[in-house]
């Protein structure tokens, strides 16, 4: 089953959330989190949570959150073709029941919720060393449109600007 996330979800929701966060630890240094920050992320996730322009859908089986997606929708500039913007952000299916549709469900719900917003296109961002996620991306019909390059200013842990 599908529903949209509250705010007095947050503790299951960041769980979730942590799960996505830790896999990503390896690909990049742009994804790796402080030691000791569990609260400064959960207020950054429960920021999303109230935004009225995003959403969150969880997929529940058996009183278990398996997977995760947050939408947003983000107006452009009048003057591009595609101006209205439905982003997908942080998705995550625990691996345990991957395979089995969730994250195109969750993906299906996303996509009316930001059509039905006024969405003329889906975006995102998925990272170059997750081969599974972009397979999963393509099968949706996203395709490459742009590379997302970052070069770090400071050594991470080597400034409290960090």
């Amino acid at each position: 089953m599908i529903f949209e996330a509250q705010p007095d979800d947050i503790d299951e929701l960041y769980e979730l959330w942590r799960l996505l966060l830790d896999m990503q630890q390896s690909y990049h240094v742009v994804f790796r989190y402080r030691p000791g920050s569990e609260q400064t992320l959960k207020a950054e996730l429960l920021n999303r949570l109230k935004d009225k322009s995003t959403r969150v859908f969880v997929y529940e089986i058996d009183d278990i959150w398996a997977g995760m997606l947050v939408a947003s929708l983000r107006p452009g500039s009048a003057g591009f073709k595609l101006s209205n913007k439905g982003y997908i952000g942080e998705t995550v299916v625990r691996n345990e029941f991957r395979g089995k549709g969730i994250g195109k469900e969750l993906f299906e719900a996303a996509r009316k919720w930001l059509s039905d917003q006024g969405a003329d296109h889906l975006e995102l961002q998925v990272s170059v060393h997750n081969p599974g996620g972009i397979r999963f991306w393509e099968s949706l019909g996203f395709t490459p449109s742009t590379q997302h390059m970052v070069l770090p200013l400071r050594e991470p842990g080597n400034s409290k600007k960090n």
